[in-house]
């Protein structure tokens, strides 16, 4: 619960590769004050100005994996992640700091007033007491992480969105994503007889018309609607209902069809062959990837960026000793 509190307003279209910095590390590291109360010869890692003390870095190691112990083969893999997104949130905290770049404190309100518009204020403490958080503590956090949104939010300026030639580019070179199989648009009639469906059945064949049928006496959710399900694809129904509905023609009504939800009677309404989509219909989605991308490649570039700016050091023969709880 607390989690979902504390990360529940963040931006969710900065791209996978800042997701888990975000979701794990940025929301929930303990912040920066208070690192720099131990000897010098305890510091493992320094960002730039801040200093990252064994205590404090184990601690924080542990809070980002959950408690829970990574396998003995996959240990050093997981302690290296770990310590790649200590170092990334820090560089862009001192980013931020460097570049004049800070939360408001009514800002800061506004967020916090926000957040706790779902719950009572019993609530909201009951909900840090049983997430074991300090109530100035989390507030701290929650600072923390609407600064580093702030940062990369201003940083996101820089991407520009795909142009029609890249999207359309795309669309040549990848048209095999972009196939669909056979679909077709359907009512139905739903009945928990065979007695009763067969009834409907004739009165059908008499002329009487399915969709007001179907109102009438359908027990499926979409009775209200005329008994209209919309568009399905090959492959997205029952076998039994599949066979049956992809057999029929437009307008034709199917004989009763028994599944495990009742008896049915099918009026096919329309059919799309399978085939490749056409561009505008699939325009949205390849802006949305190719933007994807773009971030990930520009955070992934930008990182790497900050690692050079700032100064990083690291006691390597500290940090080797340190393990996964």
């Amino acid at each position: 619960m607390i989690r979902r509190m504390i990360i529940k307003k963040r931006n969710m279209s900065i791209g996978r590769i800042l997701y888990c910095i975000l979701c794990w590390t940025l929301a929930f590291l303990a912040p920066g004050c208070g690192l720099f109360d131990h000897e010098a010869d305890d510091v493992v890692i320094v960002i730039g100005s801040t200093r990252l003390t064994r205590d404090t870095l184990k601690r924080e190691m542990e809070f980002i994996g959950g408690g829970i112990p990574a396998p003995a083969k996959h240990a050093g893999e997981a302690k290296n992640l770990l310590i790649n997104q200590i170092i990334d949130y820090y560089l862009i905290m001192e980013y931020g700091k460097e570049n004049g770049i800070f939360i408001s404190e009514s800002e800061f309100q506004t967020h916090l007033t926000d957040i706790k518009k779902e719950y009572t204020e019993n609530a909201f403490q009951k909900a840090l007491l049983q997430g074991y958080v300090d109530p100035a503590l989390w507030e701290l956090r929650l600072r923390n992480q609407l600064l580093v949104n702030k940062v990369i939010g201003q940083v996101s300026e820089r991407i520009a969105p795909p142009s029609y030639e890249e999207i359309k580019r795309y669309f040549q070179e990848n048209r095999n994503e972009f196939r669909s199989p056979e679909m077709l648009r359907f009512r139905q009639i739903v009945c928990n007889s065979k007695e009763e469906a067969e009834n409907l059945s004739n009165r059908l064949h008499s002329g009487e018309d399915l969709e007001e049928l179907a109102r009438k006496y359908s027990v499926a959710p979409e009775a209200e609607t005329g008994g209209e399900v919309g568009w399905v694809a090959m492959g997205d129904l029952d076998e039994t209902m599949e066979n049956a509905l992809f057999s029929l023609q437009i307008g034709e009504i199917s004989p009763v069809v028994k599944t495990d939800v009742g008896y049915h009677l099918f009026e096919v309404l329309a059919r799309r062959p399978a085939g490749i989509k056409r561009l505008p219909e699939v325009i949205d989605e390849i802006e949305s990837k190719l933007l994807r991308q773009k971030r990930e490649d520009f955070y992934r570039e930008w990182l790497k960026e900050l690692r050079s700016d700032f100064n990083v050091k690291i006691n390597q023969a500290i940090l080797d000793k340190l393990e996964l709880s």
